[in-house]
């Protein structure tokens, strides 16, 4: 099958990019013939210079050019018309393409008559911040096209002109109709799906198809780096993610030899680091900046379990099952996504969002019952091994991808018979 696969970025920033990069691979691996399409950035997996790829777009609002492409990218389209001449593909399949894209590429597709899927990592769609929490928190006033709302509450770096830009941006997509042209949306959890249903999609075009993670990373060598007591967060530090919550949690667990370990960056580190010097707890929380993944595997390893404190609607955080992978239970807030990735009192405990004293009392639980904990973080890796493969995953997307190139197929058809 020949595939094409377009994402904004071609390396690894977030939990999306890791399953176009993982799935790109899948996919090569199982002789399908794939085409990627990009953004050029000296960090993307091929080194090798992509003919096709665009530049990388700096996002600022003084760039006119720049604002002019969120709504209609012509070097994108050109590549993109470019690579169907010259590859044929059967099918195209898309991620992550507002602003460095924009959804225009999508006429391109359908001009050449070619099915569209596309994985919905975020909630781009519905919201133009795309992650329905703002500086208040969890929002979904745009949910249904009242897109003004994100020009009114200033949901985009709490300005209203870069709100108002996006704003534009949603209702250009929805007067253009866009997103009509996909022909399946691919939910990675049902909360997902729920939302995309509730605000106006087809619910026959969403499929819910969860992420997966790669065979080698179940198979890594778990062995204790060292015997040191911490507890671990891990992923982008700012305001949505809830480190604040889990900080708090960990200022209300008593006396204890356990420290905790937050890994990442972000706009929020310096707001966290004084918090915990306000609490007494600079000793205790050790804020260990990025890390590369060789490294994170071995400081996962070494943790007691894993906190995911987020406040927004996860959609369906990596950080879960990366957890599961190295035999970890895990801690999440019931929100979005992360509900359906916790058996409950299996692989892990959900609480309240923001709530810490409930955090809290599940991190004492933990540390107070090992063999409870081990036995969560035993089963979280055959609840992965079950429910997260690749083969499983394959299977599903490929039958996904031969029914659209089917109905395709069949519509030209009739079509040639009718002539």
């Amino acid at each position: 099958m020949k595939i094409l696969q377009i994402n904004k970025f071609y390396y690894k920033r977030g939990g999306s990019e890791t399953h176009f990069i993982d799935l790109v691979e899948l996919l090569r691996r199982n002789n399908h013939e794939v085409n990627v399409f990009s953004t050029e950035n000296n960090k993307n997996v091929e080194a090798k210079k992509n003919d096709y790829f665009i530049d990388e777009i700096e996002m600022k609002l003084s760039n006119f050019k720049n604002g002019f492409n969120i709504f209609y990218n012509r070097q994108a389209i050109k590549a993109l018309k470019e690579i169907i001449l010259n590859n044929r593909p059967d099918i195209v399949h898309v991620h992550n393409i507002s602003h460095h894209f924009s959804p225009a590429i999508l006429k391109v597709f359908k001009k050449y008559n070619i099915p569209v899927i596309m994985t919905v990592h975020d909630y781009k769609i519905v919201c133009p911040n795309y992650k329905l929490f703002n500086s208040k928190g969890i929002c979904e006033k745009c949910i249904g096209g009242k897109y003004y709302q994100c020009a009114l509450n200033k949901c985009i770096k709490d300005s209203y002109l870069a709100s108002f830009v996006m704003m534009l941006e949603s209702y250009w997509a929805k007067w253009k109709r866009y997103y009509d042209l996909i022909d399946i949306f691919i939910a990675p959890s049902h909360f997902m799906r729920n939302t995309l249903i509730s605000s106006g999609i087809n619910s026959k075009k969403v499929v819910y198809l969860p992420n997966f993670l790669k065979n080698n990373d179940l198979s890594l060598d778990d062995e204790k780096i060292n015997e040191e007591k911490y507890i671990l967060s891990f992923g982008r530090l700012s305001k949505e993610k809830g480190i604040d919550c889990l900080i708090k949690a960990f200022d209300n667990i008593g006396d204890n030899d356990t420290s905790l370990k937050i890994a990442g960056e972000g706009p929020a580190s310096a707001e966290l680091k004084e918090l915990t010097k306000k609490l007494g707890l600079e000793k205790k929380v050790d804020f260990i900046g990025y890390k590369s993944e060789k490294e994170l595997r071995k400081i996962i390893i070494g943790a007691q379990f894993v906190v995911v404190p987020s406040l927004w609607y996860e959609n369906a955080p990596y950080t879960i099952l990366e957890s599961y992978a190295f035999r970890k239970a895990v801690l999440g807030a019931k929100t979005g996504g992360i509900s359906e990735l916790i058996k409950e009192n299996e692989t892990g405990f959900t609480f309240e969002i923001e709530n810490y004293v409930e955090l809290a009392e599940k991190i004492k639980y933990l540390l107070n019952n090992a063999d409870k904990n081990e036995a969560m973080g035993e089963t979280g890796r055959f609840f992965l091994r079950e429910s997260f493969n690749e083969k499983k995953y394959l299977k599903k997307l490929l039958e996904i991808y031969r029914k659209e190139i089917q109905k395709i197929r069949s519509i030209n058809e009739n079509k040639a018979k009718s002539i």
